[in-house]
């Protein structure tokens, strides 16, 4: 394995921890993938190659390793109409920074963006 398939072995990793968290929260309806996201599943193959395993869901989810070791954390989230969307957002925050920095031993920067609030009622 290269240095930068270990890279994206970790930061796909990272991801399906920071996915998990989030849809955890009540309220989450579904992590949405910016066009940047669509683009990192051509990244997938890294993984394929190094794992070989599929890659997790982790539409939605962004993460930055930087070379002094700190993480950010980008996560798109759909919040339910019956729900507060500024306290699942917060939840989200909290769920993640917690996964992640029990991962690494060190608190990652997160950013929550609501993309949007689904209307529909939940099932």
């Amino acid at each position: 394995m290269t240095t930068d398939d270990a890279a994206e072995v970790e930061r796909v990793q990272l991801a399906e921890t920071a996915a998990v968290a989030a849809r955890a929260v009540a309220g989450v309806v579904r992590l949405q993938p910016g066009l940047v996201g669509l683009l990192k599943q051509l990244a997938a193959q890294a993984w394929e190659r190094a794992t070989g395993r599929p890659v997790p869901d982790i539409a939605g989810i962004d993460v930055d390793l930087h070379a002094d070791g700190s993480v950010q954390v980008g996560a798109r989230i759909v919040t339910a109409a019956t729900h507060r969307a500024a306290e699942v957002g917060a939840a989200v925050h909290a769920a993640i920074s917690t996964a992640v920095e029990s991962v690494t031993g060190t608190a990652p920067q997160v950013r929550v963006r609501i993309v949007e609030i689904d209307l529909e009622p939940q099932r």
